[in-house]
């Protein structure tokens, strides 16, 4: 469980603040609130980029602070809402990265590193694009590809910032189908940020609002309690 309490998020400044919150495995949570409320920072905070200026984060009851940077890759993968692409590297090669703090002892790549790129490339839809030099893709193929790599990482936590928002409807709700099986069947704890409200309440997910008003974090239940923050 991703824990925090009594924590100020932000940047430079503080952007809300959360009394206490928890965001457990097996389920998709969603953080919803206007362009620059804090979506990004919170995600930033929970990914170990950037620290809490206040209060305390802990994962599974340790202080994230506490997590050495590869036991931490291994516990919690983070994918931005801009996407680098990596020129002259195939989607192959990108998609490997996710594996990077799997390396064997000299430095290889098991069987199993394989099986599990062939795995995402299935699941996401992408093994037409293996060869294709990450330079060469689309901004959406890009945003797949980043999505792909964090299955990859086979991390107990995903954090995605705005996954959906370079994607056909086909291929947001495929995102969304995938997550929540991911979340289900592998009791992953998936964060996602996101601004396609219609699609998202489709689906069983937990949704959170960082309320610009009175600069906190709440749950929330139905889509009208969404609609009074964006009116």
């Amino acid at each position: 469980m991703i824990a925090l309490k009594n924590t100020d998020i932000g940047f430079d400044t503080t952007l809300f603040s959360i009394e206490e919150t928890a965001f457990g495995k097996g389920k998709v949570h969603v953080l919803l609130g206007k362009n620059g409320v804090g979506k990004s920072a919170l995600l930033s905070t929970i990914s170990g980029l950037i620290s809490p200026a206040v209060g305390s984060l802990t994962l599974e009851g340790k202080l994230l602070s506490d997590y050495s940077f590869k036991h931490l890759a291994k516990k919690i993968a983070y994918v931005r809402s801009n996407v680098t692409e990596v020129p002259f590297l195939t989607v192959d090669a990108f998609l490997l990265l996710g594996r990077y703090h799997y390396k064997t002892f000299l430095g290889g790549h098991s069987g199993e590193d394989y099986a599990l790129i062939q795995k995402a490339k299935e699941l996401f839809g992408i093994a037409h694009l293996a060869e294709k030099f990450t330079n060469e893709l689309s901004s959406g193929e890009l945003h797949l590809c980043a999505i792909a790599k964090a299955y990859v990482q086979q991390t107990d936590y995903i954090l995605l910032d705005e996954p959906t928002s370079h994607l056909d409807y086909a291929n947001k709700r495929k995102v969304y189908e995938l997550l929540s099986e991911m979340a289900k069947a592998h009791n992953k704890g998936i964060i996602i940020s996101t601004h396609d409200l219609d699609l998202a309440f489709k689906f069983p997910f937990d949704f959170y609002l960082i309320d610009s008003k009175n600069k906190n974090l709440k749950t929330i239940r139905t889509f009208k309690e969404v609609e009074k923050e964006f009116i």
